[in-house]
């Protein structure tokens, strides 16, 4: 299953980092038009907006990029004891798979969780092992498993 999770997950990312790139790209051919036929203030403000999209897409690039590193440092055939990066975790809450946060996926028929170890759940869920019981946002609930 993780590698099934990990495959989607590398997927997803892959088609943000494809969109960014696009949207960057775009952005900087928009602000290199603008710059051909710049003739005031009008030019110039829409060369600016140009720029701050480029900005923006960068960003949105390098998180993905950042995300895209952390999966391809996961392993899906390691076992766990504790869990750490590249966990799929079971607990009486549900199935988390500590990698990026990246919603909800479903694999051989379960929903599970992507989740960062950042998160507030990843951050509870690291160290954890198989019987241990954490409180999460008021509610009890024990880890069933940790693969």
């Amino acid at each position: 299953m993780k590698k099934e999770l990990l495959d989607i997950a590398k997927a997803k990312v892959q088609l943000r980092l494809s969109e960014a790139k696009k949207a960057m790209e775009a952005a900087q051919d928009a602000a290199n038009e603008d710059t051909k036929s710049s003739a005031g203030d009008k030019f110039e403000t829409s060369r600016a907006m140009a720029h701050n999209d480029h900005i923006l897409y960068s960003r949105q690039w390098h998180e993905a990029n950042h995300d895209w590193n952390i999966l391809q440092s996961i392993n899906p055939e390691q076992s766990f004891v504790l869990a750490s990066q590249g966990s799929l975790v079971k607990t009486s809450m549900g199935l988390f798979f500590l990698c990026i946060s990246s919603g909800v996926l479903e694999a051989g028929g379960e929903k599970v969780m992507l989740t960062s170890l950042l998160s507030p759940i990843g951050e509870i869920l690291k160290g954890k092992k198989k019987g241990e019981k954490v409180n999460f946002r008021g509610k009890d609930l024990k880890v069933l498993s940790v693969n």
